[in-house]
């Protein structure tokens, strides 16, 4: 058949309609009307209970338990860095009602703190089962590190959290968003021209790998050697407990954030580009990065739950007697005057 016959305007035609109709079926995923609405309440409330279960469990383990055992100073440093954490909190609230209007080296900041409370969290989580496990199993070989060597370990721990975080330091930066500033914490960031899939890659990958993958690869390890030596069989063992809850608790929150990102990420290349996938990955990582958020004041919860120290000290604690002269005196304690 002759071309020539077809309408000059054909090619023309079909093109306009085509595009108009991918137009209307691709709606893009807004996280901003879920964020304003849900998002300021439930992260105030993440807010108070993660600073009051992670003072409180500082207060425990400085005042009652003491800093003598290395485990404590382990738990000591997530405390630490569930804080770092939580300032965060306060900034996400505000990005989700308002605009960033407080500037690029505020928003470096806050990503910093972002970042090095997860990694942070990540090494010395890392560093308690290890430390059982090497207490346990090799018993014999185990001796109990110097305070030099503890706080060796402690520094050379804050400075790989820091050391990791460097490059969401660089590429976090205010960009603008739908007429609005936005600051982001995680993702996604400013990437380099030219470079942009290299660094989406690599902080997904960073983020997997670092953050579930090597804990859960320690956890397995290190809980399966526990379980088959025979210093383990018939024993209690309640700060095995505690720290395998907690673990497990780390690992299960933020395993379905870090599984859709990776999903995100590499989508062109799992048949995952089409507008369907787009919005609900997109939807996806905002839900699972509130439930991954969640860690920073499960922990404490948890402490209490299975610390049969931390119980006694928290039922004395709010004792009807004299319980305005205790919490003041705790209080005061904290904050370091006592």
């Amino acid at each position: 058949m002759d071309n020539s016959t077809l309408p000059d305007d054909y090619d023309v035609y079909i093109e306009d309609d085509f595009t108009h109709d991918l137009t209307e079926e691709c709606h893009k995923y807004d996280d901003k009307v879920f964020a304003a609405q849900f998002l300021p309440t439930f992260y105030s409330l993440m807010f108070i209970l993660g600073l009051v279960g992670n003072a409180f469990l500082v207060l425990i383990l400085v005042k009652y338990k003491g800093l003598k055992v290395v485990v404590n100073i382990y738990f000591l440093n997530i405390a630490i860095s569930n804080f770092l954490f939580l300032v965060t909190f306060p900034f996400s609230i505000h990005t989700a009602i308002h605009s960033w209007d407080l500037g690029g080296a505020m928003c470096k900041i806050i990503s910093g703190f972002y970042s090095v409370g997860y990694y942070g969290y990540t090494c010395f989580l890392l560093l308690l089962i290890i430390h059982r496990y090497l207490a346990i199993v090799h018993t014999g070989r185990f001796h109990l590190a110097t305070k030099k060597t503890t706080y060796g370990i402690i520094i050379s721990s804050w400075g790989t959290a820091m050391l990791v975080t460097l490059p969401e330091l660089v590429l976090s930066q205010v960009q603008m968003e739908d007429k609005d500033y936005i600051c982001y914490f995680v993702q996604t960031y400013q990437y380099p021209p030219g470079d942009e899939k290299f660094w989406k890659y690599f902080l997904t990958l960073k983020m997997n790998i670092l953050g579930i993958l090597i804990p859960l690869f320690v956890f397995v390890f290190c809980f399966g050697g526990i379980k088959k030596t025979s210093r383990y069989k018939g024993r209690k063992h309640e700060l095995l407990r505690l720290i395998f809850v907690i673990t497990l608790v780390f690992i299960g929150l933020w395993t379905p954030y870090n599984l859709v990102l990776f999903l995100k990420t590499f989508q062109e290349h799992m048949n995952l580009s089409d507008c369907n996938s787009n919005y609900h990955l997109d939807k996806a990582i905002q839900v699972t990065k509130i439930i991954a958020n969640i860690h920073c004041f499960i922990s404490p919860i948890v402490y209490g739950f299975l610390d049969e120290t931390f119980r006694k000290q928290l039922c004395y604690f709010f004792k009807p007697r004299n319980k305005t002269e205790k919490f003041s005196l705790d209080f005061i304690y904290l904050l370091g005057f006592g």
